[in-house]
């Protein structure tokens, strides 16, 4: 199957007409881009002082510790089952015993292959993975499930052991800090920056020019 597709998306991209519409798409991108280093090079060699309004307005600071917020708090739905701890252990028992009764007795390793295009040492390593993590998680459920139905309460060492909160808050706050520090090196060197990009930008436009052409 693997296989497949990369050999679809090969002969997709091979294609005379794709492989041109993809080449002029890109130059026209990489074109623009030179077009606005170059304008950006002159503007930052002779009015960098222009630019200043512009960085005001694209280096505007959105924080998104809002939305980490709302990501980082701890829900809890283990009392529900505690009280429902009957019913719940009874779903997880049948859930799990079907599951591992389907992947024990009634799995057709072999139909399942033929009907992915035959059999490979890479699909066969695939298979036998899901077989035996579907064995193994449903053992796990079948137990669980026979604890939350007879004896809940033999849970809540394990519950409170693997419910420890980990806040990512403080993980994540070095990414939310502002770092202005390549602008205002820029700014500082204003007419060598801008002498750079507009070399390296007209050196990409002539050389886009000459594919092009």
């Amino acid at each position: 199957m693997t296989d497949y597709w990369e050999n679809l998306m090969f002969n997709a991209l091979s294609n005379p007409v794709a492989e041109v519409f993809l080449g002029h798409a890109l130059a026209v991108f990489f074109m623009f881009g030179a077009l606005l280093g170059i304008a950006l090079g002159i503007v930052l060699v002779f009015k960098s002082h222009w630019l200043a309004p512009l960085g005001r307005v694209a280096n505007h600071w959105v924080s998104l510790r809002f939305i980490s917020a709302w990501l980082d708090r701890n829900i809890s739905i283990e009392p529900w089952f505690y009280k429902h701890h009957r019913a719940a252990g009874i779903a997880v028992v049948l859930g799990a015993g079907y599951v591992f009764y389907h992947f024990a007795l009634r799995f057709d390793k072999a139909g399942l292959m033929r009907q992915l295009g035959g059999a490979t040492p890479r699909l066969e390593g695939l298979m036998d993975a899901l077989v035996l993590s579907a064995l193994v998680g449903s053992v796990a459920a079948l137990w669980v499930g026979l604890y939350l139905w007879l004896r809940p309460s033999a849970l809540r060492g394990i519950e409170q052991r693997s419910n420890a909160w980990v806040s990512s808050r403080r993980a994540t706050k070095p990414l939310d800090v502002p770092h202005a520090q390549i602008d205002a090196y820029v700014m500082r060197n204003a007419r060598g920056a801008g002498w750079l990009l507009f070399s390296a930008s007209l050196a990409l436009l002539l050389l886009l020019l000459r594919w092009w052409l």
